[in-house]
Parts: C-alpha cells; sequence; structure tokens
C-alpha cells in the first residue's frame, strides 16, 4: 500500500449483542422463543429485560447492581483499622494484623480484605510485586589463610545404610580449597573446637573465621544491659587472635554453600561406592576425597603469600576450653555441670571464698579451676545419686508373678490417672478416709456412677495388691 492511498476507515460497534436482538424483536425480526434461546434466559426474564428496554431505552438492560457492592465494609471501619495498623502494625503481614485488630480492637474484617486496603495505602508490598534482592559478587580474599569459611551441612551422608548426620567443612576463601571435612553427630561448640585445634596443627591459624550466625559463633539473645556476651566458641577464637565474622544471609557464604552442594552429589556416592556406612570409616576416607576433590575445583590464589599464623607456643588443650564463671561458697565448694566441685583448703582457696573462679573444660575432659590465673587444687564429687548394684535379674518362671502384681499395682494406684483426673483414678479429694461408708458404697459401681465421681474408690489397704500378691509370691 503506498502511502497516497487513503487510510481505511475502522468502525468500532459499540451496541452490544443483546440491544439488537431486543431492538430486532420489537421490530417484528424475531419470536420471543428464538431471542430467548439467543439470550440463554428464561422466558419470563427475556420479558422483563425486554419491557425494561421499552421503558428505559438501552440504560435499563445494565445491572442494578453496578457500582454498588453487597459486602461492603464501612469506610469507617477501613479508616480505624488501616488507623491502628499504620500506629502499631507498620511491620505485621496481613494475617498477623487482622488476628490482632480481632483480638485487641474488636475489629473483624477478612485477611484479603486487610490485605487489600494495606496493598493500597502502601503498608504491605507482597511478594509479587516485591523487588528482588541483588547480591552482588564479593572478590575472593587474595591470600591463603586469609579467610575461612566454615559451615555444617545435616544431610543423610550414607543415605539409608546409617543415620542422618553433619558435616562440618572449613573452606579457604582465596582457594575454595576444603581444607577440613569432618562427619560429626551434630554441630556443636565442642566438634567445632576439635575440628579448629585438627586445623591449626596442620595449617596454622587462620586470620578470620566466615560463618552463619548460628548461636556457636554468635549469641542470639543480649544480656540485660544489651550487650552481647562471646560464646564458648568465640572466647576460645579470641584467645587465639582469631576473627569471627557472621554473615547476614546465606549468599554472603555462597562458597561453602555451594561446596556443601557438590558434596551432597558426589560425596554421597563416592560413600555408596565403597559401601561406608559409619562415621568413623567415613572420616577415614574424607582426607583422600578432599584431595581429589581440591585437585578437581580448587584455583591458585591470587597472592602467594601464606596468612596463616604459626602455631602458638601455649598448648591448644588449654586455649579451646570451655570456660565458665562460678562463685565458691564458704565451704570451699562449687557446682559446675550437676558436680560439686569441692576445693583443698588452702590460703589461696580461703581468698576465693565468696568470689568467683574460672571453671575451664579442655578437649581431652580435663577440669581446672582457676582464681586470679591461677589454679587451685581441687576434688569432684557427683551430687546425682548412683545406683553401683545392678537391679535382680527376674527368673522367666517368676516374670508372670511379677507382671502381674505391677499390673494390679498399676489398675490400684496408677500414677499417671492421679494428674489427670482420668476415669479411673482414685477419689483421693472426695474421700480422704479409705473405710469411708461413701466409698465402699460404690466399690463396684458401675462405669457410669464412677465418671460422675471421676473415678473409683481407693482399695482399703487390706486388701492392697501388694499385701495379697506378696503372700502368693511367697
Amino acid at each position: 500500500m503506498s502511502s497516497l492511498d487513503p487510510e481505511p476507515e475502522i468502525v468500532v460497534d459499540e451496541e452490544s449483542y443483546e440491544f439488537k436482538a431486543i431492538r430486532e424483536y420489537i421490530a417484528g425480526k424475531m419470536k420471543l422463543a428464538d431471542l430467548q434461546a439467543s439470550l440463554g434466559l428464561s422466558r419470563a426474564w427475556t420479558a422483563r429485560l425486554v419491557a425494561r428496554f421499552k421503558n428505559e431505552g438501552p440504560a435499563g438492560l445494565q445491572s442494578k447492581k453496578l457500582g454498588k457492592a453487597n459486602n461492603a465494609t464501612p469506610a469507617k471501619v477501613r479508616k480505624a483499622a488501616l488507623a491502628i495498623v499504620r500506629e502499631k502494625y507498620t511491620d505485621f503481614g496481613p494475617k498477623l494484623a487482622c488476628e490482632k485488630l480481632k483480638e485487641l480492637h474488636g475489629i473483624t474484617v477478612s485477611n484479603e480484605t486487610l490485605r487489600k486496603w494495606m496493598k493500597a495505602e502502601g503498608l504491605w508490598i507482597d511478594r509479587a510485586t516485591r523487588k528482588p534482592r541483588i547480591f552482588s559478587p564479593r572478590p575472593p580474599r587474595p591470600r591463603r589463610g586469609e579467610l575461612v569459611q566454615v559451615d555444617g551441612s545435616y544431610h543423610r551422608w550414607f543415605e539409608k545404610r546409617g543415620p542422618e548426620t553433619c558435616l562440618l567443612v572449613f573452606i579457604d576463601d582465596a582457594t575454595s580449597e576444603l581444607q577440613l571435612l569432618r562427619l560429626v553427630d551434630h554441630e556443636s561448640s565442642y566438634n567445632y573446637m576439635s575440628c579448629l585445634k585438627t586445623y591449626i596443627e596442620q595449617f596454622g591459624c587462620p586470620l578470620a573465621l566466615f560463618s552463619d550466625r548460628h548461636s556457636i559463633f554468635r549469641a542470639t539473645t543480649p544480656d540485660a544491659v544489651g550487650v552481647r556476651n562471646l560464646t564458648q566458641f568465640a572466647q576460645a577464637c579470641a584467645r587465639l587472635d582469631i576473627q569471627i565474622i557472621c554473615a547476614k544471609t546465606p549468599q554472603a557464604k555462597g562458597r561453602v554453600e555451594r561446596a556443601n552442594r557438590t558434596l551432597q552429589d558426589r560425596l554421597v556416592k563416592e560413600l555408596r561406592l565403597r559401601n561406608i556406612a559409619t562415621v568413623d570409616d567415613a572420616n577415614r576416607f574424607l582426607e583422600e576425597y578432599r584431595h581429589d576433590h581440591n585437585r578437581r575445583f580448587a584455583h591458585p590464589p591470587a597472592d602467594s603469600e601464606n596468612a596463616h599464623r604459626p602455631q602458638p607456643n601455649e598448648s591448644l588443650y588449654s586455649l579451646l576450653t570451655y570456660t565458665v564463671q562460678r562463685k565458691v561458697f564458704r565451704d570451699l565448694s562449687l557446682s559446675f555441670n550437676k558436680t560439686r566441685i569441692i576445693l583443698e583448703d588452702s590460703p589461696h582457696s580461703r581468698r576465693a571464698i565468696g568470689k568467683r573462679v574460672t571453671v575451664a573444660l579442655s578437649l581431652r575432659g580435663d577440669l581446672e579451676v582457676l582464681f586470679d590465673e591461677a589454679p587451685l587444687p581441687h576434688r569432684s564429687f557427683d551430687k546425682i545419686r548412683r545406683v553401683s548394684d545392678e537391679p535382680e535379674v527376674v527368673d522367666h518362671k517368676r516374670l508372670g508373678a511379677a507382671i502381674r502384681m505391677a499390673g494390679a499395682i498399676c489398675d490400684t494406684e496408677p500414677h499417671h490417672y492421679k494428674r489427670n483426673a482420668h476415669v479411673m483414678a482414685g477419689f483421693r479429694k472426695q474421700f480422704e478416709n479409705p473405710g469411708d461408708p461413701r466409698s465402699k458404697e460404690l466399690a463396684n459401681a458401675p462405669k457410669e456412677v464412677r465418671r460422675k465421681y471421676r473415678g473409683r474408690p481407693r482399695a482399703p489397704l487390706g486388701r492392697h495388691p501388694i499385701a495379697i500378691l506378696d503372700t502368693r509370691l511367697k
């Protein structure tokens, strides 16, 4: 088409199909049955539309409900609800804010209604509207040992051959080398201290550890003053002059997260091929796997200088310890881990009375009590009573009688029934005296009566099953 040709005229037909059909019916070109079939309405409703068209014209075909809401919430309720949300619940989600409006303010609206109100007022941004967070890549540290990322990965490493365990991973940020792998039952300060000791003995002290915000590395709640005290692992790292950096998001420590994803794929299959199903066997194999993994995926650092510091002269067992503060009582004793520690009587120990001493527990289980950085001689006394004698082994010929006696005792005085007003519980509150006449009356009462009184009368002392079965056993 050339530019000189006239543009085609586009006509938009704004008349509805109902309008055209009714107009054809009024003009006598269509029967009422045909109009009813074309509109898909009943005969009465079709006649009603024709009458409205004759009286009101095309406007009569519009619904009378147009512009009206059947269950619209009053404007004052909407205004009051939004005012409360804006004042007190700005960081609440629509569902939680809806619950609090109903519980505390007596305003009842649906979750979806409140969500639309909050979204219109800018108080809530749903997931579809929310802008995705962008995580810019961070360049790796230039030197080996400058930053070591640590993490624990819970996974079924043995698949169905063994239980779920946790793999502790130490990976160098500069080279992506797996420096340490160890399978443990769970993440704990003791396991991380043990792994850190092995790492220092093999490579030296790193400058910093990069971890998540687990309670092992960072105190979850501040104290009354608002200060977050150091955790046991953080205290041990402070003694070694190792900085702990806690990541706010998993993407921040993506190097160790990606390594965990690779390990959950490759390591599981390597363990399966070797039919390894125990933690000890797996830990012996992990050193071999670590070298093979580094050969495939590690890369050289940007700077060839090694940032690891040499191992300290002091023993690592004395630095990687669990330390707590305890108060010394007047009898030269203190409590630690459900154990009473008794100090030997000496002038130095007497000066510690009423003051706090440091109790240090090493990785080897050695316990040391320090006051003014000097050790105090002591001995331990277990406060928990231990049963030294083994229980009596019942012969199989007497086992039936022993079980019958235990069952009779449970039927008469079931301890778990006493606490919850069970239907079989005793009448302790209603009948204090076992020889009470009313209690004897209800001794063989039907279960409906016993349920009414929440139980049954306690057996008289002379008829107690212990006394009855004791003679039979003899």
